[in-house]
């Protein structure tokens, strides 16, 4: 299910628990693991029937089992998963058991292949980690999502009774749902929606902030571990399960939730956040920054000026920070209310304050929706202009807090080529830049396109990055086409 490299041992303590370390020199680049999912499933609140082979949409049930839907595509799914309700325990259980709680999919097939003799040893780990269902009852909907989606259905359908080595009960039904949710990556069937996908390993690798390695999923939905940067014989190998682009206390708040996890890496407990200043906020008295407070154990207290000592108080930060937060949910995609918004708190946060980078990024993709919509009218060099603005923002941010090789940075400097290009042809094609000025922004391009295929040189040729590398490839080649027939 899963192949360690020859470079990584597994390890164990009591603050990490069971974890992977390098064994010798690891350069960047160099594969760490390779695992296969134990499973992939749609999230819990999915209602659209998904081939259980494939993952796609679906609208046929499989014939033998009359259980699993399947695609136009695929005429069997897993065999033991179609034994089950076709003879046996599971023959007496009602047929449309999946279009009437489409919900249970991911469950049912953990149950599965906990119930197959040949999959069981596989699911151990997962299932070996204890689970405190104490600190998830009521805890924001979480519990009760998987009660009303989850647990009552299949309690109520019967499976439990077809499964009695497995002795059942509401609580362990909740336990296995959690368990699913904490070791789940986004994966993207090839249709482009979303699924869980649940890696024994890779999912249960210690967390950090500023992770040592990058996760890679192909579309049969395959991971492979790589390291970001050189990593030395004793070095812990980590991951990261939080938004790089948000805040301290905002990566911390979801750490809380998803994994019970009190992060006190480097970046946590550092107020400039990598020098960043994501969470700082302008000081009233000097106009210098103030930063937050932070202790040894990662707890978070008030915000204080390092120039004139002058106090925001964490009550008054959370409380703007919820206040431009109800005013980004409010702006409904209104370019002129995000560019407002951008006025109006600019002057309050630093210029790389998670908020603002925040509604940086949603002008930036209304712009770029725009520029795709009239492309085949005249584009606005304004708006063009705006967009190249904003990407190069945005890259210095998302270049530290994600050193080495960085799909985060990589997809930056593609957003950032695409308006470059696009705006500087605009410019050139109605006489704003002569040759000279258009051959060196085309320099400039290049060494952009360069450097991000580089950070995806890495990337499974069948991933949503491996397309993405050559689509930078081909923008590339247009480049150096244009750079030939107007000199260098």
């Amino acid at each position: 299910m899963q192949e360690f490299g020859e470079n990584i041992q597994q390890a164990h303590d009591e603050k990490l628990g069971r974890h992977l370390v390098a064994s010798i020199s690891i350069e960047p680049g160099d594969t760490i693991l390779e695992e296969r999912p134990l499973l992939v499933a749609p999230h819990w609140e999915c209602h659209q029937l998904k081939c259980a082979q494939c993952l796609q949409e679906s609208y046929v049930i499989c014939r033998r089992c009359q259980v699993f839907p399947l695609c136009m595509d695929c005429s069997q799914h897993d065999e033991f998963e179609c034994e089950f309700f076709a003879s046996g325990a599971g023959k007496a259980l009602c047929k449309d058991i999946l279009v009437k709680n489409f919900g249970i999919c991911g469950l049912l097939k953990l149950l599965l292949l906990l119930e197959n003799p040949n999959t069981q040893a596989d699911c151990q780990m997962l299932i070996g980690v204890p689970i405190n269902l104490g600190d998830y009852r009521d805890g924001e909907g979480m519990w009760q999502e998987h009660e009303e989606l989850v647990v009552r259905p299949l309690m109520e359908c019967g499976l439990v009774d077809c499964l009695p080595t497995q002795q059942l009960t509401s609580d362990i039904l909740h336990a296995h749902c959690i368990r699913i949710d904490s070791n789940s990556f986004e994966v993207t069937a090839k249709d482009g929606d979303t699924l869980k996908g649940v890696f024994v390993w890779g999912a249960t690798l210690p967390h950090h902030c500023v992770p040592n390695t990058v996760v890679a999923l192909d579309e049969q939905f395959n991971m492979k571990l790589y390291a970001a940067v050189p990593l030395q014989p004793g070095d812990i190998i980590y991951n990261s399960y939080t938004n790089p682009l948000m805040g301290t206390s905002q990566r911390q708040h979801q750490l809380r939730l998803s994994r019970r996890l009190e992060c006190t890496c480097t970046r946590c407990l550092d107020p400039t956040e990598m020098g960043t200043h994501m969470s700082s906020l302008k000081c009233k008295e000097c106009g210098g920054f103030s930063v937050c407070e932070i202790d040894s154990n990662g707890k978070l207290g008030d915000w204080r000026c390092p120039d004139c000592k002058a106090l925001l108080t964490a009550a008054e930060v959370h409380e703007l920070q919820a206040e431009v937060g109800s005013a980004l949910v409010d702006a409904m995609g209104d370019l002129q209310v995000y560019e407002a918004l951008l006025t109006q708190y600019g002057p309050l946060l630093h210029p790389n304050h998670f908020m603002l980078l925040d509604i940086k990024q949603n002008i930036a993709s209304i712009l770029r929706a725009a520029a795709l919509m009239t492309a085949m009218d005249q584009p606005c060099k304004k708006l063009l202009a705006r967009r190249v603005e904003l990407c190069s923002d945005l890259l210095p941010v998302c270049r530290a807090v994600v050193p080495g090789i960085s799909k985060l940075y990589a997809i930056g400097l593609f957003e950032y080529l695409l308006a470059l290009v696009e705006l500087v042809e605009l410019q050139f094609a109605e006489s704003d830049l002569n040759k000279k000025e258009y051959v060196a922004h085309l320099k400039t391009a290049s060494l952009v396109a360069t450097e991000a295929m580089d950070l995806l040189r890495f990337e499974p040729e069948n991933s949503a990055e491996g397309y993405l590398a050559d689509r930078i490839s081909m923008e590339l080649e247009r480049i150096e086409s244009d750079l030939k027939k107007y000199g260098r």
